[in-house]
């Protein structure tokens, strides 16, 4: 009994002693709780203060607390993640936000499961952040897979938040379409819910009126605008912070519209809202001066306009001190004014003042010494001030005749062709490059027009080659710099690693200096944060050369496409040109039109005014695919007296090769009327072609180039044509790959693309492809292995976005291909086709982008590697196209240049086709751009009868000899 009862007492005792650390443990954790929650209460409270930097401290110590009491898989600490990540994106700490959202989904997840409501604000958050650092690809991923997890519970006010945060990344994109279309889609889900008047509606309904401004379109931006404003007003009243910035953004649409007073009526209510809730030094209040004063330039009531600027200036100056990024913008603005009332030293003046406040380092050298972009924080308000100044110094020499001014001017613009380039490297998506081009293409055209006036004092050939240098930048195309690497993961080997590595040195150098211009435009800089962003930028620079030098070396061919800058010389082309050919390269400004001629031996540039360029080659297009005879004989002579007329006498021999511009992309040359015909048969006009070979160039840069040594052997090609056709029609049961030979023999009725072809078979070898085996994977498959391709193909233009114009070829149940070729996936291809013929409707046409000239299908196929096109102006004819092809290739065949070939092969159909299609409509609208040197054949059917005839003499031989043998023994 004694020892039970021991053993008894020792138990109590040791559970006593085991439950002393539990009780520490409870008041331990207790007192973590209270510390926690301490922790907690102090990091809401700096929250509510607006104190982020502060606040966020103390959510990590009560993260710090909890995890300690809950471990990282508790509901309690999970939550933690996601409010510090918000914290840190408020703050702008983008990187250290995303660390904390993708903790806050891999554990919600973990947690929760894939589908639940965390998920979605998980996948949200990432999305938003990968936004705000410019990775637009990632953000759209992520927003679709938060679109799903909110799509799966039912949350449709959710699912409406992320379309427009989806509109918003394709409006970053460029893609303004895809934009509105989601906009749209928020719109509808939201007065589903909510009604009219739901007010994250507004803020839709405000976007898709911004795109529409973009597009020049302003009475839909006005009518969306409208929707906006009243859904605000109808939610807060005329006196909050978003009706004044509505009512601003309808006063630039008025102002863009002209309508000068009811633009100052929306500034004045604009300000009427500010001043309720903002101080009147505040930025906002501010910059409403530029606004008005924008307008008294337009009304041309300068001295009323610079009133406007000096009260804005005055309080900046005030504010932020003489040299802010604000006051920088004033500075310029003022500058413009005195520029105007042609005082410009003033001017001049205010442009300097301009620039230094816009420096990193108070140092004024411009115009001269050497000259670095990266010396400065806002490099787009640099070119603008930059490129007033060199303006304001060519108006001064116009004005006083000092050679010194017009020097000084010229030694802008070349510091201004360097920053051109530098801006050039940091835009991401399409629309901002094109967008770019055109204001770089205003520059270059200024530049060229300083350059002319210093060759008319000098007449040097030194100063028409800078002229021509000038020309050739403008035409420096964004469309090269589509090769999205989403799009060419396999471009020229380069791997996927690399590409990766290559675009994200590009965001983020775009965005460290996007937060350099924004921290510097704050009314207080934290110069400690620009300067991290400065040693950002610095280590971004060294890496992005490190890289640019390895993709260099082993990936060539992609660094010529991606990277390569250089202009060729004048020299160059020279040295490309034949004795009896002349290079015609234009330059279209607002006002003149300059035209160079550059021959063997000769340059010539001359100065061309020619009112309503654009309105006569609509109506002589019109003319033609009208088939009014009277109106186009009027007004193709006219163009030709215009255009070719002025400069025929510096012309050697009877190839042209033509560089077109702007709207002269529009105009088929070789159809201009040398003499104004009294005749209306289309047989005997005077066309330009019975005169000259004529070609055509995207640049004289381009056209030397693809003189250049091709890498791959076309003597080791062995297959002569690859030839596709694409109809609605096809007798499927009949679809195959036959030989072009073999298509000779095809006795069937045949669409009109197939009688194209035909037409070319018993002239040329190699495979035709339609029907069923007309098909994307096909033409892939072989398109590197022939000299010539035949694309029979219908084609679409997509102007808003041209890397996405696309051929159709015959739909298939490829899980890989969607057999539609689109133009960015010709940049992944190698094609070293001699000669590519896209026949399809309208290949040749398409938007004109300023500085980028026609974004056409055949643009692709030309940075693909094909050396030459031949393209179509407009609807080609499937009864004429045949006849026409046969000749062009028949002409091919006996030796002919391609241009020749094309010319020839006109003026035979001309001569041999029925009277009612004779009208160039039926014959006139192909055009060959690129090399035009001679395609070297084989001749298979030469060295088939060759191998025939050696094998029989080789069997008679035989026979002799054994006949003499047997006659022996």
């Amino acid at each position: 009994m004694e020892r039970l009862e021991y053993l008894f007492d020792i138990k109590i005792l040791c559970f006593f002693i085991l439950l002393i650390p539990f009780n520490r443990i409870i008041a331990q954790s207790a007192q973590d709780s209270i510390l926690a929650a301490q922790y907690l209460r102090k990091a809401e409270s700096l929250l509510a203060e607006k104190k982020l930097d502060r606040s966020v401290i103390y959510f990590k110590k009560a993260l710090d607390v909890e995890l300690k009491i809950y471990g990282q898989n508790h509901e309690r600490t999970i939550i933690y993640y996601d409010r510090i990540g918000l914290i840190y994106k408020n703050l702008g700490q983008h990187e250290i936000a995303l660390d904390y959202f993708k903790t806050f989904l891999n554990l919600s997840i973990k947690r929760y499961g894939r589908y639940h409501f965390y998920a979605g604000s998980g996948f949200l958050n990432i999305g938003v952040t990968y936004k705000n650092l410019f990775r637009y690809d990632l953000a759209l991923e992520n927003y679709q897979k938060s679109l799903m997890t909110y799509e799966y519970l039912r949350k449709k006010d959710m699912t409406a938040f992320i379309y427009d945060n989806i509109g918003e990344v394709f409006t970053k994109n460029g893609e303004n379409t895809k934009a509105i279309e989601y906009y749209n889609k928020s719109i509808k889900i939201g007065t589903k819910l909510f009604g009219e008047n739901y007010i994250k509606n507004a803020k839709s309904y405000q976007n898709i009126g911004i795109l529409y401004n973009d597009k020049k379109e302003y009475e839909k931006s006005l009518s969306y605008y409208q929707k906006s404003i009243k859904i605000h007003i109808n939610a807060y009243g005329e006196n909050n912070l978003t009706v004044a910035q509505l009512y601003s953004d309808i006063g630039d649409i008025y102002r863009n519209k002209e309508e000068y007073d009811l633009a100052l009526d929306y500034y004045q209510n604009s300000l009427k809202s500010y001043t309720s809730v903002l101080d009147k030094n505040d930025p906002k209040i501010v910059n409403l001066n530029l606004q008005i004063a924008s307008i008294y330039i337009r009304k041309k009531k300068y001295d009323e306009a610079l009133k406007y600027y000096e009260t804005g200036l005055s309080t900046f100056q005030r504010t932020l001190g003489e040299n802010h990024l604000r006051t920088s913008d004033f500075y310029y603005n003022i500058a413009k004014v005195y520029d105007r009332k042609k005082d410009f030293n003033k001017a001049i003046s205010f442009y300097d003042k301009a620039v230094i406040a816009n420096r990193k380092i108070n140092h004024t050298s411009i115009g001269r010494g050497l000259f670095d972009p990266s010396e400065y924080y806002d490099l787009k308000l640099l070119l603008t001030v930059l490129h007033g100044k060199a303006k304001t110094l060519q108006s001064k020499y116009i004005e006083n005749e000092d050679l010194g001014d017009l020097c000084i001017s010229l030694k802008i613009y070349e510091e201004v062709d360097i920053l051109i380039d530098y801006i050039r490297k940091s835009y991401q998506n399409y629309q901002d490059k094109i967008i770019f081009a055109s204001s770089a293409r205003e520059v270059y055209g200024d530049a060229i027009e300083a350059q002319f006036l210093f060759h008319k004092e000098v007449q040097e050939q030194q100063t028409i080659e800078k002229i021509i240098y000038y020309i050739e930048k403008s035409k420096a195309n964004a469309l090269k710099d589509l090769i999205n690497e989403s799009k060419t993961k396999e471009f020229a080997g380069l791997s996927k690693e690399l590409l990766e590595l290559e675009k994200s040195q590009r965001i983020n150098r775009a965005f460290y200096q996007s937060r350099i211009i924004e921290e510097r435009s704050k009314s207080t800089v934290n110069n400690s944060r620009v300067q991290e962003y400065e040693n950002k930028l610095s280590r971004l620079k060294k890496t992005e050369d490190s890289l640019t030098t390895i993709i260099k070396n082993n990936y060539p061919k992609y660094h010529k496409l991606k990277y390569k800058n250089t202009i060729v010389l004048v020299d160059d082309i020279q040295k490309m040109l034949k004795d009896k050919s002349s290079l015609l390269e234009f330059f279209v400004s607002d006002q003149t039109i300059y035209a160079f001629i550059i021959t063997k031996n000769r340059i010539e540039v001359k100065e061309l005014k020619i009112p309503k360029l654009n309105e006569k080659i609509q109506e002589f297009r019109l003319a033609i695919t009208d088939k009014n005879t009277i109106t186009y004989k009027t007004i193709a002579h006219q163009l030709y007296q215009d255009l070719i007329a002025p400069l025929k006498d510096f012309f050697t021999g009877s190839e042209l090769v033509i560089v077109p511009d702007g709207a002269l992309w529009h105009l088929n040359f070789d159809l201009l009327l040398t003499r104004k015909d009294n005749t209306n048969n289309p047989k005997e006009l005077s066309y330009l072609l019975k005169e000259y070979i004529v070609s055509y160039a995207n640049s004289a840069n381009l056209l030397v180039g693809s003189d250049e040594k091709s890498a791959f052997d076309f003597t080791q090609m062995q297959k002569e044509c690859l030839a596709f056709s694409f109809s609605n029609n096809i007798d499927q049961q009949n679809s195959n790959t036959i030989s072009l030979s073999a298509l000779t023999e095809y006795e069937n009725d045949l669409p009109g693309t197939r009688k194209e072809i035909k037409s070319i078979a018993k002239i040329i070898d190699g495979n035709y492809f339609y029907g069923l085996e007309a098909v994307e994977k096909n033409f892939k498959k072989n398109v590197s292995e022939y000299n010539i391709l035949h694309l029979a193909l219908h084609g679409e233009v997509d102007n808003e976005r041209p890397e996405n114009s696309k051929l159709f070829f015959t739909q298939s149940n490829d899980s890989i291909e969607d057999d539609l070729l689109h133009s960015h996936e010709l940049f992944a291809l190698n094609i070293p086709a001699e000669l590519t013929v896209l026949s399809a409707c309208n290949t040749g046409t398409g938007k004109i982008a300023k500085g980028e000239g026609i974004m056409s299908l055949g643009t692709a196929f030309q940075y693909a590697g094909a050396k030459s096109l031949l393209l179509s102006s407009w609807d080609v004819s499937d009864q004429t196209t045949p006849d026409l092809m046969k000749y062009f290739y028949t002409n091919l065949k006996e030796g002919m240049s391609k241009g020749e070939a094309l010319q020839q092969a006109k003026l035979q159909y001309l001569n041999r086709a029925n009277i009612n299609r004779i009208h160039p409509f039926y014959w006139g609208g192909f055009y060959l751009i690129g090399d035009t040197t001679p395609i070297k054949f084989n001749n298979y059917y030469a060295w088939y009868w060759s191998i025939i005839g050696v094998s029989i003499l080789a069997i008679f031989a035989l026979i002799f000899l054994w006949y003499k043998k047997r006659k022996s023994t």
